[in-house]
């Protein structure tokens, strides 16, 4: 876990996020996250985990999520704390980002999350779809010349 220093002040210094990636590296893993000391799942060095924290991709899927448990496909979509342990026994976690936007969890700590990431792709599907079918006033044209 960050420091509190680092983790609310904007700095240059991502030397915890490097270090937290080359060891997660070192172990064979392509991406790492962060426990706090309470044994809560928190983030990652440049991804947040699931639903955990509310940037602006993971809250335009919660809003786009409830379209799942409308077909059936989700029970339930809530927001909570989840510790380790629980997050272990997940039938499916998810890594959501600005630039991801969502990519599966597909092994942590040399266990298998899930063999099938059908609703995290499905939901990937989903704000894939929102990205492009978007109104104008959200999106801007960006000329390259």
């Amino acid at each position: 876990m960050k420091v509190p220093l680092f983790a609310t002040s904007k700095n240059g210094n991502y030397l915890p996020n490097v270090l937290s990636k080359l060891e997660a590296e070192e172990k064979g893993a392509f991406a790492s996250f962060w426990v706090d000391d309470d044994g809560y799942v928190a983030e990652g060095p440049n991804v947040k985990v699931g639903f955990i924290l509310s940037g602006c991709t993971a809250k335009r899927l919660l809003e786009l999520a409830p379209k799942l448990v409308e077909n059936g496909r989700l029970k339930s979509v809530t927001i909570g704390y989840i510790t380790v342990e629980e997050a272990k026994q997940s039938a499916e976690m998810m890594y959501i980002g600005s630039t991801l936007p969502v990519l599966p969890i597909i092994e942590w700590d040399e266990k298998l999350i899930v063999d099938v990431e059908v609703l995290t792709m499905a939901l990937s599907d989903l704000v894939r779809e929102d990205m492009v079918a978007g109104p104008e006033t959200h999106r801007i044209k960006v000329p390259y010349v």
